[in-house]
């Protein structure tokens, strides 16, 4: 991906060390470096070329597809509960450098919130690779979430019929078709087996409905992606910091730095008029201190 540097804060002067000259400290979101996996769970922007999908049948297409949507900030979708997408950084994000360590943008908007729970990681083997151990960040609605979920998608036999999930708590559904997306299959093509299976930490549910019938997909206060905060949204991306990632237990990690950032769509619900709750990442990246002269 290519990366691009945003100024967030006016420069900062600092004398310079037996010079005459200054230099400026600023801080700057800086895009992720590329994107390592792509998964998401079915969905109704799944495999459909008015969402930019044209011949994605293998995981390093998927992969370049996102990547280049997410270069030129376009949404990429994560369909259903549990669809996820991972980033690297070209090197370590150093936790509390700034105020805030990541974002990610969404499209949220008010009454429009589809929140994605955020992992981080360490590449503690030092094997450039996502294969090390993942922390949750906690975000408002930690304490209220399930974790330890998991849901199995199954392929259909016939590609447009429904897609059936049943999860680990014993309920069952589908992730069901409608009339404004028509292609052929929302179970991701390049996914080479007929069950998909997902885990990951289950938000609450986040749709009321209005007196007039419509739906509202409320924001929660703060920590998640694609989320309309009033607290961490800024210029359309939700920041978090590496500060609230937490062990299995809900501990605090105590992370010093982190190589990779996942997105995972985290609310399973849906309504006839709105679809399923998917999270869309329309760009992600972390914050650093630079110093220029």
């Amino acid at each position: 991906m290519k990366k691009h540097l945003i100024l967030l804060s006016t420069a900062l002067a600092l004398a310079a060390c037996n010079s005459s000259e200054t230099t400026f400290e600023k801080e700057v979101a800086e895009a992720a470096d590329r994107i390592v996996e792509y998964t998401p769970a079915p969905g109704q922007f799944v495999n459909e070329p008015a969402s930019g999908f044209q011949q994605v049948a293998t995981p390093a297409a998927a992969v370049a597809y996102a990547e280049e949507r997410i270069a030129r900030g376009l949404y990429v979708s994560l369909g259903s509960w549990g669809g996820y997408l991972v980033a690297r950084f070209d090197r370590p994000v150093v936790a509390g450098a700034c105020e805030y360590d990541l974002w990610v943008r969404g499209n949220s908007f008010d009454g429009s919130s589809e929140p994605g729970v955020v992992w981080v990681m360490e590449d503690t083997n030092r094997n450039g690779e996502p294969d090390d151990r993942w922390y949750e960040l906690r975000g408002s609605e930690y304490d209220h979430s399930v974790r330890d979920y998991e849901i199995t998608y199954l392929r259909p036999e016939n590609p447009s019929d429904d897609i059936p999930w049943s999860d680990n708590r014993g309920n069952t559904g589908v992730v069901a078709r409608n009339s404004h997306h028509t292609q052929e299959s929302y179970f991701p093509a390049w996914i080479a087996t007929d069950r998909l299976i997902l885990r990951g930490t289950l938000l609450p549910e986040n749709i009321t409905q209005k007196a007039d019938g419509t739906y509202v997909m409320n924001a929660f206060a703060w920590g998640y992606a694609d989320n309309a905060s009033t607290i961490d949204r800024s210029q359309g991306a939700n920041r978090m910091r590496i500060a609230d990632a937490v062990r299995e237990d809900g501990t605090p990690a105590r992370l010093e730095r982190v190589d990779f950032i996942k997105v995972q769509t985290g609310i399973n619900a849906a309504r006839p008029d709105i679809g399923e709750i998917s999270t869309e990442v329309c760009g992600i990246g972390c914050y650093r201190k630079v110093t220029e002269q």
